[in-house]
């Protein structure tokens, strides 16, 4: 029986197609989850099921630093510690953040202990914080990962001993400013430790959500790929070199600055429960925590046995079917030439081939317009969610089921594709227009090796293999041949292995309000595959195809929009938070969100203002506001004030208390009539100048967990009349007796930070 041309010219397809399904299965794998170990696994091995059994003593209650809850955590902490042997130490000092921005200072106690090496050439610092916000649990952020330290040192000690010493540092404050790791490495300043900081080497363990994959997101330094293979852990240096561009801080920042080496490990899924009080144990996906115990584990148990004296050059690693691939970082820019410079040798090469320049050209200036379009669907889409759905922007695109809206912005992406392969194909074979999707995969590459080394490699090696697909197809198949028309899609497999797990890890760590990014990667994934396609279906099918699936795209962001609802497992996000202005005695209700919230909405009936000329701790937001009864709340308060002067610099001294439930007090200096020269706060030194960009309360410092005592500030200050001091104290919970509401099962105060179930209290003072 003779087989039909369609069907004839459909096997090369399906063959490619089913090639590319294999290859993104391959690719993919490595991100599932482990099975969590239970207690009774090997006492070789990490134990999920015993990490989380300390939870209930870690991660049960909030415990930010200074609170009496985390003095239980610490108590806990040093005893397990005592129980495997090490001396834990408890190292208590005062640590400001840059001193440069509006500054914040706080009274931190970092828990640290050593096991000791053999032959030490340096050491591995294991590091999790202990401290949680202050409206959560902290199961995830980062009790999770302080219950697996505790593990992981069991584990080295029931071993055999490593090379080097391993030093856990359980750090405190890290909430605040990264306090806890700011005094560590000040109080190591004048140590040996500081003269030789590369040999120290980081492995610092983060939770951005509650469950996921283990990613090693960030590698400060040099010649720590041998640890991220061993850690098994999926890696990129695309996504250290974003987030070293990117405003977000860990405790790896810190170390960074100081010159040591280090490997940032993080889960990030179920982000809708960060910082919430629903980041809770019962929430804590113990799989993830298997992941991540295997994945310190392992790195730890790889830098323990290496000479840390020495590091290797700047590299280029990602992820890569279950390994680790890494060359010198030094290659980005000379394979990137190569790949831009294979282009034009292609076009020569294929001109007598059947390849047309015109076409791929053609192809070549029109497709950053679905890049664009890409970006557009991400940013509208977001405009448009936000808007019908307010909840979604207070929780700035954390949402809980972030999967239903990226799959329908894929459909409506997947739309404007073909749209652009169909128009394309009139005057440009499939060959012609992948050779010019590739030509953009090259330019990117070279852009990247300049701007962005670490992510070059995501367009180098498909320009590369892609170019070099081509040219094999074209020198080996007719013109008329079906294997050259699916050759294009075989072009795909690179961008496939590569690509396609960086978007999915994408998507978690950015959110939906930031999905346009995963949107244009997605983009480049999908543009060299429109060849699976051929033979095109007739105009008529096609286009009823694309407007069925723009119809599905569409209904998938209506529908899910309109059914997405909540539960007591996963709440909405509300916000009202109580502002007391203790010297007038004028009290509001102050909220992130608007009208719309369930059962805080009837408080907020005054039109949005900005709040950061009475409440300057509030910075500029705009914030939905109602007046509110005022409560018998204590106040910030003022002692052992003095002032003298000289030259005409005034120096003020003043010892400021806050409430006692107060958990952080910000003190604001009026800048209308003084200048700020410079202050000390508990012995901080803080630098003088402008610290917020407009209003009249120009510098400020923030403390986190204030002492009963309360804290001793000195300032330095010209100007003439008394300084202007506004203090504002903010304490979790709100008020009793003013009416405030009670959050259903299915509602949650919003991310902390934000005004959400917190009371300010406001006080002004003139020195």
């Amino acid at each position: 029986m003779q087989i039909p041309t369609t069907m004839r010219r459909r096997v090369p397809a399906l063959a490619a197609f089913l090639l590319l399904l294999l290859t993104g299965i391959a690719a993919l794998l490595p991100l599932r989850i482990s099975e969590p170990r239970p207690a009774s696994a090997p006492t070789g091995d990490f134990s999920a099921a015993r990490a989380v059994a300390q939870l209930d003593h870690i991660a049960k209650v909030p415990h930010p630093a200074g609170s009496a809850a985390q003095a239980d955590v610490q108590e806990y902490l040093v005893g397990e510690l005592r129980k495997l042997g090490l001396r834990p130490e408890i190292q208590t000092r005062v640590a400001p953040s840059n001193a440069d921005s509006p500054a914040v200072v706080g009274s931190v106690s970092n828990i640290h202990a050593t096991i000791p090496g053999k032959k030490p050439t340096g050491r591995i610092l294991l590091v999790a914080h202990y401290d949680s916000v202050p409206t959560a649990p902290g199961a995830g952020d980062d009790g999770s990962n302080v219950a697996a330290i505790l593990e992981i040192a069991r584990v080295l000690k029931a071993g055999a001993q490593l090379r080097n010493d391993v030093e856990i540092l359980f750090t405190d404050g890290e909430e605040y400013g990264l306090l806890g790791s700011r005094g560590f490495v000040g109080a190591e300043a004048s140590t040996y430790r500081a003269a030789a900081p590369r040999q120290t080497v980081v492995v610092n363990m983060e939770g951005r959500g509650t469950s996921g994959p283990v990613m090693m997101f960030q590698m400060a330094g040099t010649g720590l790929t041998s640890a991220v293979k061993a850690s098994g852990a999926v890696a990129t240096s695309f996504s250290a070199a974003i987030y070293d561009r990117l405003p977000n801080d860990t405790d790896l920042t810190v170390f960074d600055e100081a010159g040591m080496r280090g490997l940032n490990f993080a889960f990030m899924d179920g982000s809708a429960h960060y910082h919430t009080g629903h980041d809770s144990i019962s929430r804590l996906d113990a799989a993830s925590v298997q992941d991540m115990g295997d994945a310190a584990l392992g790195a730890v148990r790889q830098l323990g046995g290496t000479d840390l004296s020495q590091s290797g050059p700047d590299a280029t690693y990602f992820s890569l079917f279950g390994t680790v691939v890494s060359y010198p970082a030094w290659l980005a820019l000379p394979l990137a030439l190569t790949a831009l410079l294979s282009v034009p040798l292609l076009l020569w090469f294929g001109r007598s081939r059947g390849l047309s320049p015109r076409g791929a050209g053609r192809a070549a200036l029109t497709f950053p317009l679905t890049l664009i379009g890409a970006a557009a669907i991400g940013l509208a889409g977001w405009s448009a969610l936000s808007l019908a759905r307010p909840d979604f922007a207070l929780s700035e695109g954390s949402v809980h089921h972030l999967g239903r809206y990226a799959w329908g912005g894929a459909l409506l992406l997947l739309v404007l594709l073909v749209a652009w392969y169909r128009w394309a194909r009139r005057k440009a074979s499939p060959l012609d227009i992948v050779a010019g999707v590739l030509g953009w995969f090259a330019m990117l590459a070279v852009v990247c090796a300049v701007l962005l080394p670490g992510g070059a490699y995501l367009f180098t090696w498909p320009a590369l293999i892609g170019l070099a697909v081509l040219a094999v197809t074209l020198r080996f198949t007719r013109s008329d041949s079906p294997w050259r028309v699916v050759a294009g899609a075989v072009t795909a497999l690179p961008v496939v292995a590569l690509v396609l797990p960086v978007v999915l890890l994408l998507l978690p760590a950015l959110g939906l309000s930031l999905i346009a990014a995963p949107l244009v990667l997605a983009a480049l994934l999908a543009a060299v595959l429109l060849s699976l396609l051929e033979p095109l279906p007739s105009r008529r099918a096609l286009t009823v195809g694309m407007l069925a699936t723009a119809v599905a795209g569409a209904g998938t962001l209506v529908v899910g929009t309109a059914l997405d609802g909540y539960s007591a497992d996963e709440p909405r996000p509300v916000s009202l938070g109580y502002v007391l202005e203790s010297n007038t005695g004028k009290a509001t209700w102050v909220s992130d969100g608007d009208t719309s919230q369930p059962v805080v909405g009837k408080f907020l009936p005054g039109d949005p203002a900005r709040f950061e000329d009475r409440v300057p701790a509030l910075d500029d937001a705009v914030l939905a506001n109602g007046v509110a009864k005022a409560a018998p709340l204590d106040a910030p308060r003022t002692a052992n004030v003095s002032s003298t002067e000289a030259d005409g610099v005034r120096t003020v001294r003043v010892r400021i208390q806050a409430p006692a439930d107060a958990h952080t007090i910000a003190v604001h200096a009026g800048t209308g009539a003084h200048q700020i020269l410079d202050a000390t706060v508990e012995g901080a030194k803080l630098t003088g100048g402008p610290k917020r960009p407009q209003g009249d309360w120009g510098w400020s410092f923030s403390y986190a967990a204030p002492p009963a005592e309360g804290i001793d500030v000195v300032i330095r200050t010209r100007g003439k009349g008394p300084l202007p001091l506004r203090v504002v104290s903010t304490a979790v919970g709100l008020p009793d007796g003013v009416g405030a509401p009670t959050l259903a099962a299915d509602q949650s105060w919003a991310s902390w930070p934000s005004v959400a179930g917190q009371t300010f209290v406001v006080r002004t003072f003139r020195i």
